[in-house]
């Protein structure tokens, strides 16, 4: 083994012990997995130590006329929420903005069940607000620890039979384009929708409206399955289901599957249900974060893995928990790893993901596989979900592995396969792939990125390579009608 290799090793399950100790002292509440702006030494990092920037500025507006002058006056602008970025995409040198400070629940109408909130707040928070007001979110994704403006520029999406994505709620934007100029963008438009996925490039969001759903519990229950049993019975268990997510081991032979099922219940949430997910994310931590590396480290990593699921099956199988729905989905204890996922059309996804197995065994690449769902229900533009029934497939190696090489694979059978691209996780698409990717949908968002900020100023390199180089309409006659691509949403 390389030194190196024992470094990363080291350095993963050393920042893996401190997360947990401070996920237990805290009782399950807190943990470190969030990006950071040391103002000793003017650098910020995202939430795994593995991208940072010296940005020449450091703001935390706390109003929208703060916000805007600072656009205004700065060359180049990146805005960071919670940093659980697998990518260079919030780095900047020029100025660097958090919107911390501008974290408000500003109206709730609950006739219409209707909530106006600023894009600073975390989605851990605003679910909270939200829970005190009898309301809820009718789907969310697995962590909850980013800012909502972010969430909304990554176009969130967890897995429903019914729901997918946090674009589906929002009923109006409050955004800030390049020149400084604040307006509110209504569904409809073609502004409103580039904005959902499109990583910041259209405007920064400062406010948010949303459509919300009565307060509701749900019962989760997970289950070591075969796996030929659930890809062959997969429409009966999505359509009898509200929400479910399979964790596989990739790269050994690996004959079951991990399923994890969320459906909703008029029973209060169980008793000691926080400790439930406490113990169950501890579980976790000690299998991918400490027992999958070490399985590598003694050339084991086959027989660890199954005594892993079958510990699993033993304590877990079966086991039912009634949580509030705010709780019901998020993770917040972490290994430390890396990500990459692409949203794979449904009708094709068995077979995109035994290519992906196949390849993480023949390049003995261990790690854990999430699989989720969503109906065609996206209000994006673009996004990893958008214009059809979708299977996320992400892969989550520990980061005591270089994943570059693998990732790079994968992301070629993502891309035969008809994926599209997370662009909150790790990629080296390029603006040509995006462009085949989403045809008449990704010139409907260049026309808008181009309006909303024609010099370039939101664009860092990772944006330049994802979404090419900003560059000004051409000079059109003033009577000349402007063409736009059609493009309907949902």
């Amino acid at each position: 083994m390389t030194l190196d290799r024992i470094r990363r090793i080291a350095r993963t399950w050393r920042i893996n012990t401190l997360n947990t100790a401070v996920y237990v002292a805290s009782g399950g509440t807190k943990t470190l997995h969030e990006g950071h702006f040391a103002r000793w030494r003017g650098t910020w990092r995202n939430w795994s130590r593995t991208f940072e920037c010296q940005p020449e500025r450091f703001e935390t507006p706390g109003t929208e006329a703060e916000l805007c002058r600072i656009v205004r006056e700065s060359e180049k602008v990146r805005v960071v929420g919670g940093g659980h970025s697998f990518n260079r995409c919030p780095l900047t040198q020029g100025t660097l903005i958090s919107l911390d400070a501008q974290n408000r629940v500003l109206e709730v109408d609950m006739e219409r069940r209707v909530v106006r909130v600023q894009a600073g707040i975390r989605l851990r928070d605003f679910t909270r607000r939200l829970l005190e007001h009898g309301l809820a979110l009718p789907v969310l994704g697995s962590t909850n620890a980013q800012s909502l403006g972010a969430l909304i520029g990554t176009d969130l999406h967890g897995t429903g039979r019914s729901h997918g994505f946090l674009s589906e709620q929002v009923l109006s934007l409050r955004v800030v384009d390049a020149a400084g100029e604040a307006r509110t963008l209504r569904r409809g438009t073609p502004e409103f929708h580039a904005v959902a996925g499109s990583i910041g490039t259209c405007g920064v969001v400062t406010e948010l409206e949303l459509q919300c759903v009565p307060a509701f519990n749900l019962e989760k229950r997970l289950e070591v399955v075969p796996r030929r049993w659930a890809e062959d019975h997969l429409d009966e268990i999505l359509g009898t289901n509200d929400h479910v997510s399979f964790y596989y081991v990739g790269g050994i032979d690996a004959e079951h599957v991990r399923m994890n099922v969320w459906n909703r219940s008029t029973r209060p949430p169980s008793r000691f249900w926080h400790l439930r997910k406490m113990g169950l994310e501890l579980l976790d931590m000690s299998l991918s974060g400490y027992l999958l590396g070490l399985s590598r480290v003694l050339m084991l990593t086959e027989p660890f893995a199954k005594v892993g699921l079958f510990f699993m099956k033993l304590t877990q199988q079966g086991r039912r928990t009634v949580l509030p729905m705010c709780s019901a989905f998020s993770r917040q204890l972490f290994y430390h790893h890396d990500e990459i996922e692409y949203g794979v059309p449904f009708a094709v996804h068995q077979r995109c993901l035994q290519e992906v197995f196949e390849l993480l065994k023949r390049r003995r690449f261990v790690c854990i596989v999430e699989v989720r769902f969503t109906p065609a229900t996206s209000m994006a533009t673009v996004g990893p979900g958008v214009g059809r029934r979708t299977c996320f497939i992400e892969l989550a190696p520990s980061l005591s592995v270089d994943s570059s090489s693998v990732f790079a694979e994968a992301e070629q059978i993502f891309l035969k396969y008809g994926g599209q691209v997370h662009l909150g996780k790790a990629t080296r698409a390029t603006e040509e792939d995006m462009e085949r990717m989403y045809g008449v949908r990704w010139h409907a968002l260049r026309t808008v990125q181009r309006a909303q900020d024609p010099d370039g100023k939101f664009v860092n390199d990772f944006v330049a390579r994802v979404f090419g180089p900003t560059r000004r309409l051409e000079t059109r006659d003033e009577d000349a009608p402007t063409p736009e691509p059609v493009v309907s949403w949902g």
